[in-house]
This record gives structure tokens, C-alpha cells and sequence, in this order.
């Protein structure tokens, strides 16, 4: 007979239905109306707050994944700020959004930003390339010693270089230099 009465109360959403039995409700129905109410209650400004968090955490991850998200939200709220639309079309909007965005913006921003062509940032070798120096010492037998900003790196060369004078970095090997004396 509780069985039948858990659900009969369970089909009838009056407060009186579930009061008389306890254990029927369970908590199932209040989740389903506070979901219910949450979405029903969406505006715009959710929508731009949940693009702002899904934006700080892509500048955490840095993946690219999480922008294209973040700036459906963001189309999302500013298209529910506009027309008066439901909770069940904003849902959707954001969906084909996000689906949209991932397909055609991700492939462009690995062309565009992830590729990040011929960086020199980690190669230090890379970067003195081209560089211009002063000869801390003469060159003997091709050896000398290179004066580059606030540092004296140990230098090679196949040109005859006097102490003070100015030198082109050709290329980096290891922590030695090849250098040419300018002008030359």
C-alpha cells in the first residue's frame, strides 16, 4: 500500500500530496524546480558573466579552447539583451554557437597564432645573431673575447680583430661566438 501511495504522491505535485508521504519526496522535484526556475530566469548578464569566467580560465589554460565558448556566450547574452528570447532558444543559440565557433575558429587561430612562425624567444643563440659587439681583446690564432651589452663571450673569427673593435655576430655555436669585424 506505500508503494501505491509514494506514487500517487509522486504524480500529484501539490505540497498536500507529498505532506502525507514523506518518503516520496525525495528531493527529486525541488532540483526540477529550481532548475526549472534557473533557466526560466536567464538574462543577458549570465551569459556575459559566464563568457568572462570561461575567458579567465582559457587565460589559465591558454588552450584556445575555452575562448570560443566564452565569445558564444558573450554573442549569446548581447543577442538576449536585444530580442526577448526563451530560455529553451538562448540554450540552443549558445549550443550552434559554440559548435560553429570550435569548427571554424579554432583552425584559424592555430594558423594564425598557435603556428607563431621562426620564434627566437628561447633561443638565445637566435637572438645575438645579427647582433653588434665590441672586441674586448685582440684575436689570437682566430680566439678572442667579444664584449655583447653587459657580458664577455668567448669569440671566433677568421679576420685579423684588434681590441675595440666593432664586430657582427655571424651564428652561435654552443656558448662561442663567429664573428666578422664590421666592414668587412
Amino acid at each position: 500500500m506505500a508503494c501505491r501511495g509514494a506514487v500517487t504522491a509522486a504524480l500529484d505535485p501539490t505540497p498536500a500530496a507529498n505532506a502525507l508521504e514523506p518518503e516520496a519526496n525525495d528531493g527529486h522535484l525541488w532540483r526540477m524546480d529550481w532548475l526549472s526556475s534557473f533557466l526560466s530566469g536567464l538574462e543577458f548578464w549570465h551569459w556575459l558573466a559566464l563568457g568572462l569566467l570561461l575567458l579567465l580560465l582559457e587565460l589559465v589554460t591558454g588552450s584556445t579552447y575555452l575562448l570560443w565558448p566564452a565569445v558564444a556566450a558573450w554573442l549569446t547574452g548581447l543577442l538576449v539583451m536585444a530580442l526577448p528570447i526563451g530560455w529553451p532558444v538562448q540554450l540552443a543559440i549558445f549550443a550552434v554557437a559554440v559548435l560553429v565557433l570550435l569548427m571554424f575558429g579554432r583552425p584559424l587561430a592555430r594558423n594564425r597564432l598557435l603556428s607563431g612562425g621562426d620564434s627566437a624567444l628561447n633561443e638565445r643563440g637566435l637572438q645575438l645573431e645579427g647582433a653588434r659587439g665590441v672586441a674586448s681583446s685582440g684575436f689570437e690564432g682566430g680566439v678572442g673575447r667579444v664584449r655583447l651589452g653587459d657580458s664577455e663571450w668567448r669569440a671566433e673569427s677568421e679576420d685579423a680583430i684588434a681590441s675595440g673593435d666593432a664586430v657582427d655576430i655571424v651564428r652561435v655555436e654552443g656558448s662561442t661566438l663567429r664573428v666578422k669585424r664590421r666592414g668587412s
